[in-house]
């Protein structure tokens, strides 16, 4: 039996598998990026939460990484056919929890950019070289 448990700290999508895996009492595979989520959330408190999105489609390359750490929310857009890398979004859910003022070009905001920029770039995962071959459009 598993008890219901509810995890009220930020987690991130890649966790999810880890989790499943735990749950269904099989191991966890060594090409899993993620953790399983804990029963209680000390370990997930203050951890920076990753999700990466990588589309490849017709010739149009999209790359997007975002940070969620202590209700800020940080997405670059990397290199591609669509974006030069200098875009981006950086948001407040304290202050905008719909996420409808994006900071990323507010001067009052460059320091925290920076610094979120920095730490993304520190605990991004790895890009797979070469990348897995496409299985379905995204």
């Amino acid at each position: 039996n598993i008890t219901p448990a509810v995890v009220t700290t930020q987690v991130g999508l890649v966790d999810l598998a880890p989790t499943f895996c735990e749950i269904a009492a099989i191991d966890i595979p060594e090409w899993m990026q993620g953790e399983k989520l804990p029963i209680s959330d000390e370990r997930h408190v203050g951890r920076p939460q990753i999700t990466q999105w990588d589309s490849e489609l017709f010739g149009v390359g999209v790359h997007l990484r975002t940070l969620t750490f202590n209700n800020k929310v940080l997405t670059m857009y990397l290199p591609g056919t669509v974006h030069d890398g200098t875009e981006g979004e950086l948001y407040d859910l304290d202050n905008d929890p719909l996420q409808q003022v994006n900071l990323f070009e507010d001067p009052t905001y460059k320091t925290l950019r920076d610094d979120l920029t920095s730490l993304l770039l520190e605990t991004s995962y790895p890009t797979k070289d070469p990348r897995p071959e496409l299985q379905a459009p995204v």
